[in-house]
């Protein structure tokens, strides 16, 4: 049995707790490769086991190696290789790829692996190498395809334990890895690998890597974890990871070892680079007990099992990295710095834009740390394209558009001597198109470190102002967007005239840009601010109760139940709504979480850390909080936390 839950989340990324046989594994992970033969692995079992959660070995090398079959066969996997953790067996595919054939029938090799009591097994597919012609390509495929379906009979039919990885195939034929992740999807698999990939990364052919995991992802259910098999050098794993991959698997600690290279999470360096080192660029275990003199100067036997050492400590140091930066929600800095390590891999980077519409869905509305611009590829992120598309959701009035120095501090609305009116001031901004002043303080909107830009860069966003200009004249008529003399005269004469509280439409705008409605339109309301910072805190009703709170860290407006039920009067079903089960109703009304197996419908534009209403299928309201899940997993999700419940509302909540 498998159960899957996202934990953290950053980019397409996530931390999640995969449970398997009632073994549990923190995901992202790598799966060290080990060897079915004990005598011939280098890196002892005691320190694999201290590092990891699961391992991945060869069924086909144990099934054609009679000492090792009898072993397996009679004492299980676990034993013989001495790991009682999860065990994660491949089938033979990578003798396939690399001698053209097998000694073993697909269904033969799904039998051996679950006698000898696999964790997870793998189908017999076709790795279909690179850049064969399409006929080639379609013809493996289809044969992937039909042991696939086989295998999975087998495992229905004779009731099999093991779980199974359903291996994404295609070649370099886009299509046909969209078509191979629809049909494996349809089989309900485990797990999901992504194939034959060994040959790019080895090609240095990152952008290959790159197009093919999201157009396997795009098709691919998200409450399944994704394999990218054979990828092992540190370097990549936070740029696979941001794209969706949760595990990995490589004998790359050990074959590197054997021609004295050491891995770094930037690179490979060859041993005789570094001896004439003090020390080591490193303080693993090894590195610390060795200069790199010493280690050269080893017989290579040893020098070979230290160096796997290191490779293996290095490898799941940058793991430990990638999920620390997931936590803090500083993914999209580290793969920027990580894939400046290559410009092969900074190539392949630069295609994720491509597909940022898709990747925008499942990244975090809001996150702990501020946007840090670290080269022109920071432009296309999905915090920046969610912010041009909210933009449109603000009811505009009459604009004028600016721009201010660079050496003005944000929030803008701080720092800049504005006679606050009914105008919308769009200013230009060279990463985010156009911060409007109502919104400023609004993550990212002053969450974020920019430097001086260049020239060049400074013209990436040119188009979108344009656009977005054209689109305003459409929206509110030409008239209504100001010159710098009719604003002045509009502001002074507005001024004498009327005085606006500018809290109150600061607020308002806030909440278009949230939820994409008029919230508080006819509302009357009173704002209060903090009397030691001065900034917003509170949005009370007119009888002073509370509707909103405003969070300090990234200006989200946080509903209080009297602004949860104003939200659910004010926006029409679906939006912002995940729609629960009845078996759950009370729970979810006494303030408790709501969970994925009980989710039955949502809004399906949700994205991670939104606000949301829980209702059931009437649309009653029944309690309001944050979705950790998008639109997408929380109708695929069976488990783990779905709606982290701020409240729940005590008396029913019908329609009018």
């Amino acid at each position: 049995m498998m159960t899957f839950e996202i934990k953290h989340r950053d980019a397409m990324g996530r931390i999640g707790i995969l449970n398997i046989n009632g073994k549990k594994i923190e995901t992202p992970t790598i799966m060290p490769v080990v060897h079915p033969n004990p005598k011939r692995q280098i890196v002892s079992m005691d320190l694999i086991k201290k590092l990891a959660d699961v391992v991945i070995t060869n069924s086909y090398i144990t099934y054609k190696t009679p000492n090792l079959k009898e072993i397996a066969e009679k004492e299980g996997i676990h034993k013989l290789i001495g790991f009682d953790k999860v065990v994660v067996t491949d089938s033979g595919s990578f003798q396939l790829g690399v001698y053209g054939d097998v000694d073993v029938d697909p269904l033969e090799i799904i039998e051996f692996q679950e006698k000898i009591g696999v964790d997870v097994g793998t189908i017999l597919d076709i790795p279909t190498p690179p850049d064969v012609d399409r006929e080639k390509a379609e013809k493996d495929l289809e044969e992937t395809i039909k042991r696939a379906k086989d295998s999975v009979d087998l495992k229905e039919e004779r009731n099999f334990k093991l779980l199974l990885n359903g291996t994404i195939q295609g070649s370099t034929y886009l299509d046909l890895r969209q078509k191979s992740a629809r049909e494996m999807a349809k089989l309900n698999f485990d797990i999901y690998p992504i194939g034959a990939v060994v040959p790019l990364m080895e090609q240095y052919r990152y952008r290959d890597v790159v197009e093919i995991i999201i157009n396997s992802k795009m098709n691919l259910p998200t409450n399944k974890p994704v394999h990218l098999f054979g990828c092992g050098h540190p370097m990549f794993f936070a740029l696979a990871v941001a794209l969706g991959c949760d595990l990995f698997d490589s004998a790359a600690y050990a074959l590197y070892a054997k021609d004295d290279r050491y891995l770094t999470e930037r690179g490979t360096l060859h041993l005789s680079e570094l001896k004439d080192l003090k020390a080591f660029p490193c303080s693993c275990p090894v590195c610390s007990r060795y200069t790199p003199k010493e280690l050269a100067s080893l017989d290579k036997k040893e020098r070979e099992k230290l160096l796997a050492e290191h490779n293996l400590y290095i490898t799941f140091e940058e793991i430990s990295r990638i999920k620390h930066a997931i936590k803090e929600g500083s993914l999209w800095e580290l793969v920027e710095e990580r894939v400046r390590c290559h410009p092969k891999l900074l190539e392949g980077y630069r295609v994720v834009k491509e597909y940022i519409s898709y990747i925008e869905k499942f990244d975090p509305i809001t996150k702990k740390t501020a946007f840090f611009y670290s080269g022109i590829e920071s432009m296309f992120r999905p915090e920046v394209f969610r912010h041009k598309k909210r933009l449109k959701r603000i009811k505009y009035g009459k604009v004028y558009i600016t721009t201010v120095s660079n050496t003005i501090q944000k929030p803008y609305h701080e720092n800049l001597n504005v006679i606050e009116t009914d105008v919308d001031i769009l200013i230009k901004d060279p990463v985010f198109g156009f911060i409007p002043y109502y919104i400023d303080t609004m993550y990212p909107l002053s969450q974020n470190e920019v430097p001086e830009l260049y020239e060049y860069e400074k013209e990436v966003n040119k188009k979108f102002q344009n656009e977005f200009i054209q689109w305003l004249k459409r929206k509110i008529g030409e008239d209504n967007i100001l010159d710098i003399l009719t604003y002045n005269y509009y502001i002074n004469y507005f001024y004498k005239k009327k005085k606006i509280d500018s809290d109150s439409l600061r607020i308002r705008k806030m909440l278009q840009y949230q939820y994409g409605y008029d919230v508080l339109e006819d509302e009357d309301v009173k704002v209060v601010r903090s009397k030691n910072t001065g900034r917003l805190r509170q949005v009370l009703d007119k009888n002073g109760d509370l509707l909103f709170s405003i969070r300090s860290n990234d200006n989200i407006l946080i509903p209080s139940e009297k602004g949860a039920k104003l939200l659910w009067k004010k926006i029409p079903f679906p939006k912002y709504r995940v729609v629960v089960d009845r078996e759950v109703e009370n729970f979810a009304k006494e303030g408790r979480n709501v969970f994925a197996k009980f989710v039955i419908d949502c809004d399906e534009e949700l994205r991670p850390y939104e606000e949301v209403l829980v209702v059931n299928e009437d649309d009653e309201l029944l309690a309001y909080g944050t979705t950790l899940l998008n639109g997408i997993e929380l109708m695929e999700f069976n488990y783990g936390l779905a709606v982290k419940v701020r409240g729940g509302i005590g008396k029913d909540m019908s329609p009018d």
